[in-house]
């Protein structure tokens, strides 16, 4: 069953464009780490990438690229592409031309569970890419495969309309009709890093500014002694 849905509901752009302030590891921080930051595979083509933007989401057949030329051409400026083929990596499905007309109409990134190509210029495009490895073989063109369903990328499941936070550190997903109350929670968690920034820089430590240490106390701490011998 192969599905292309034209129509998504997308957040508030000026919610979207808010979380480009936002960094990855604060996403994932305030959304509780689970099941909402995608693997350590997904890595980026370059350095220095910042990446926000909705998700616009395709299932391709592993080893094929037909159906993510079709999305291409359905995603809008501000959209994120996010590519489900399977952790495929014995092709490169995207690279530099087809990033490159994702650029130039205005997308805001591609994200690929899957192998891409073209990896020098990927890097030096200013256009941010994720994928799961590098292979220079070519795809197919022959499979169908859908558009805008709710998909696994990095180990997380992404739906359309979804926001995607991406940086160095990898990428971090919020669901799209929690967004507002993400992005507040963001905001007062980097007000109070700012607050905890000047307290370490005056030489305090993080065990007592965040009370780690009952933490431990409620630990079984055992030495040597306690070892089987």
């Amino acid at each position: 069953m192969h599905t292309i849905e034209h129509d998504i509901e997308r957040p508030d752009r000026r919610i979207v464009d808010a979380f480009e302030e936002v960094p990855s590891t604060i996403v994932s921080d305030v959304t509780g780490n689970v099941g909402l930051t995608m693997d350590a595979g997904m890595k980026p083509a370059g350095d220095d990438v910042e990446m926000a933007g909705t998700a616009v989401t395709v299932k391709a057949a592993p080893g094929d690229n037909l159906i993510i030329h079709k999305a291409i051409t359905m995603a809008e400026p501000g959209d994120v592409l996010v590519i489900d083929c399977d952790g495929y990596t014995d092709v490169g499905h995207v690279g530099e031309l087809m990033c490159g007309t994702c650029k130039a109409n205005g997308l805001a990134g591609l994200v690929i569970d899957g192998g891409y190509r073209d990896s020098r210029e990927l890097a030096e495009m200013d256009f941010p890419v994720y994928g799961r490895g590098v292979n220079p073989q070519g795809p197919l063109k022959q499979d169908p495969g859908s558009v805008n369903v709710t998909i696994s990328v990095g180990g997380v499941s992404v739906d359309p309309g979804d926001i995607l936070v991406g940086d160095d550190d990898g990428i971090a997903v919020i669901p799209g009709d929690g967004a507002e109350r993400v992005l507040d929670l963001a905001r007062e968690k980097m007000d109070a890093e700012d607050a905890t920034r000047e307290a370490i820089q005056s030489g305090e430590y993080l065990l007592d500014l965040k009370g780690y240490d009952k933490l431990l106390d409620d630990l079984e701490v055992v030495g040597p002694e306690d070892s089987i011998q």
